[in-house]
């Protein structure tokens, strides 16, 4: 197995261990997760099948956010229309002292900004090449989940593409393979792996889809640091193309609600239908992992150094990120820098084009 920037020489990597050890430990000895909320971000706080007259209640960063359609215009308030009946109006420094936060339906979602009004371009909106940006998927395509811990520990999950081997392999396949490659990249804003894998034994849940012992496979996760806004991309040859937009939205420092979405490809339509209701054998997986770690970090009263490994990379580069984006806003800077535009085009790097 090789691991591009993640492992060279024995020699060469055995030099580089104390230096290693050192750098991961500044990064995570201080790491609190869910213990500042980032701003400034558009989040897809609801699919906006689920929106209708009758007033759908999200919380980010412990903020209401009351959805809905006016007339057929999507609103997006801090109080429900009945406390409103009441005489009851927040107008806090989020909705500029008007009630409403500014909201942009985009990608079948209600996208909301968190932050200050005045900043909330719809350019910022993070691009997303593989759903419909004017929506339109089939309902049960949307699914829902709820994970109990911060969404800081969802995102290193999600960044974390060799954890599928253990937790998912009846879906994604198991370790052996007979190249393995794994790369990270990061912006200012973005934290993205890729993994690339040859000759991997095909799950045999896919077995009956790819007609072949074994196959090649392409997993891409991208994470927005700023917003929890994840990106994936799982595309298995022969077999399917797994395209999902998996927001991470922080609703308080011990609970995260992902409203999931599916565009599964190259597969049949019984497959397209079925999968996205193995939303919730995976997201139990997943939880099962990172309940326990919330309480670990939240009740810990030493800067006690984490444990990883050199596969731990992305989830470094994460904290990294992470750190570097609170550090900014403390200083009052909620600004995006050259490389971190969320509009940017990432087709390319989220492997969607890939030859099949």
């Amino acid at each position: 197995m090789t691991t591009t920037d993640l492992s060279t020489t024995a020699s060469a990597d055995s030099e580089s261990v104390d230096n290693r050890k050192n750098r991961s430990a500044s990064i995570t000895a201080g790491f609190r997760p869910g213990s500042f909320a980032l701003r400034d971000a558009w989040f897809p706080v609801l699919q906006t099948v689920f929106i209708g007259r009758r007033p759908s209640l999200r919380v980010i960063h412990g903020r209401p956010i009351y959805l809905a359609r006016e007339n057929g215009v999507l609103v997006a308030t801090e109080d429900s229309p009945r406390d409103r009946d009441r005489g009851r109006l927040r107008a806090s420094e989020f909705t500029a002292g008007t009630g409403r936060y500014p909201v942009v339906e985009r990608y079948g979602y209600a996208w909301v900004w968190y932050g200050d009004p005045a900043n909330a371009s719809p350019d910022l909106v993070p691009r997303v090449p593989h759903l419909p940006e004017a929506g339109g998927l089939p309902r049960h395509f949307h699914q829902n989940v709820i994970f109990d811990c911060s969404y800081e520990l969802i995102c290193e999950n999600l960044l974390d593409l060799t954890h599928a081997d253990f937790l998912h392999s009846w879906l994604t396949g198991d370790p052996l393979s007979e190249h393995d490659e794994i790369t990270v990249e990061s912006t200012s804003e973005t934290v993205t792996m890729t993994r690339t894998a040859v000759g991997r034994p095909t799950p045999k849940i896919q077995r009956g889809l790819a007609k072949s012992d074994t196959q090649d496979a392409c997993l891409v996760t991208m994470v927005h640091v700023r917003s929890g806004v994840c990106l994936l991309h799982g595309d298995f040859n022969p077999g399917m193309s797994v395209r999902m937009l998996h927001p991470a939205n922080p609703e308080t420092p011990g609970r995260t609600r992902t409203p999931v979405t599916y565009n599964v490809q190259h597969t049949t339509k019984l497959a397209r239908t079925v999968f996205p209701f193995s939303t919730h054998i995976v997201g139990g997986q997943d939880n099962w992992a990172v309940r326990p770690q919330n309480p670990l970090y939240l009740d810990r009263s030493t800067d006690e150094k984490d444990m990883n490994s050199r596969f731990d990379a992305a989830g470094l580069r994460f904290r990294k990120v992470h750190q570097e984006l609170v550090d900014r806003q403390r200083r009052g800077d909620y600004s995006y820098l050259a490389d971190g535009d969320p509009g940017r085009d990432v087709t390319e790097q989220m492997r969607l084009e890939r030859p099949r």
